[in-house]
């Protein structure tokens, strides 16, 4: 799932800045965009979902000193297994094709726990997500960020804190590689939600707001 990362200030009042991923076609034009947002010598409170995580991980490490803290959602810093990057290639060998369709039930399961499926509040977005995005869009971002490395080995040398927060029954995140990856690192934390899958921020909005707004203070 290929969604926009977001940027939070660190002032006392939260000063959200969003980061549209869907303008960029390539990861140097994503990393751009990133920066663009955040002012000079100032630390931000930087989140990013899915492969906005991967971006935000990317971003701060390359600028720590303006890092207040990381936090990625739906996102293993173990980077890429095989079977993962086959998938890619035979998504990608099907979007040339033509034959992506986000709204057949087996590419919402990938996406979607199962309690959610017939909830129209998160079905809807899902679906109109891949339909607004479009084809093009998901061929860019997939053929950018793939190959992933592992960025364990940098962020364990990352001054900032990191806060890893994933769906208990996440299909798209192995969350025993990221409780792993978590427990190696120094500072960092992992928060689980119960009964969400990859979309958790859909289906329980309500929890990852209360922890971001822990992790913020």
């Amino acid at each position: 799932m290929n969604v926009s990362g977001f940027l939070f200030g660190s002032a006392c009042h939260i000063q959200r800045r969003y980061v549209p991923l869907q303008w960029a076609t390539t990861k140097d034009d994503m990393l751009a965009l990133t920066g663009d947002r955040v002012l000079d010598e100032e630390k931000v409170h930087l989140t990013g979902f899915s492969m906005g995580g991967y971006i935000a991980a990317l971003w701060a490490l390359e600028h720590p000193e303006q890092v207040a803290s990381l936090t990625v959602i739906g996102w293993d810093p173990n980077g890429l297994t095989q079977q993962e990057i086959k998938r890619r290639q035979q998504l990608v060998t099907m979007l040339k094709k033509g034959q992506f369709h986000p709204d057949k039930p087996d590419y919402l399961r990938r996406f979607i726990h199962p309690d959610y499926l017939t909830c129209a509040q998160v079905v809807d977005v899902v679906r109109d997500m891949g339909k607004d995005l479009g084809a093009a869009t998901l061929l860019a971002h997939t053929e950018a960020t793939t190959p992933r490395p592992s960025l364990i080995k940098a962020l364990a040398n990352a001054p900032f804190p990191i806060h890893f927060i994933v769906g208990s029954d996440d299909q798209l995140v192995n969350i025993s590689a990221v409780r792993t990856a978590s427990d190696s690192l120094v500072n960092s934390r992992l928060w689980v939600i119960e009964n969400a899958a990859h979309m958790s921020i859909l289906e329980q909005p309500d929890i990852v707001s209360q922890y971001l707004q822990r992790i913020w203070q």
